[in-house]
């Protein structure tokens, strides 16, 4: 086993919305991690976080992968539900649709992400993806299902 083989314990087992701690600890550890994301702010009316871009998020030609532009709004907006879901709920992201607006090359990635709609059942969040010149790079649309066990 090496150094960053860390064993993956589960921030929350148990049903319910989560902590400002506990999404703040969502980025230290498994897929999160790998992509670097940073939180910058966490509230249930939006979450921002950024990438610092490594070689391992460019693509073959050189830039971003949009692979790690959605993924990041994947993980912003899944941050986003887990804070507005009932006591007796979990959330998965139903659905995902991105816009690719123009490559980008970092050195980092700015993201947005705001509920448009909060249900009993479903969320909608909306990511806006930003390089570092403030220019929008992607724009994410996504459904978050809350269900329960």
């Amino acid at each position: 086993m090496q150094a960053d083989d860390a064993v993956f314990v589960p921030i929350r087992a148990g049903a319910g919305p989560w902590t400002l701690e506990e999404v703040h600890r969502a980025p230290s550890q498994g897929f999160q991690r790998l992509l670097g994301i940073e939180l910058r702010e966490v509230r249930p009316d939006g979450v921002t976080a950024a990438i610092r871009i490594a070689p391992h998020h460019l693509n073959s030609v050189g830039f971003v992968h949009g692979g790690v532009l959605l993924s990041l709004a994947d993980s912003l907006g899944a941050m986003g539900a887990v804070q507005v879901i009932g006591a007796d709920q979990r959330t998965a992201t139903l659905e995902s649709k991105a816009n690719f607006l123009r490559p980008t090359q970092g050195p980092t990635v700015v993201a947005r992400c705001v509920p448009l709609h909060v249900g009993r059942r479903t969320s909608v969040w909306s990511t806006t993806v930003e390089n570092e010149r403030g220019q929008p790079v992607a724009t994410v649309l996504q459904t978050q299902l809350h269900f329960a066990d």
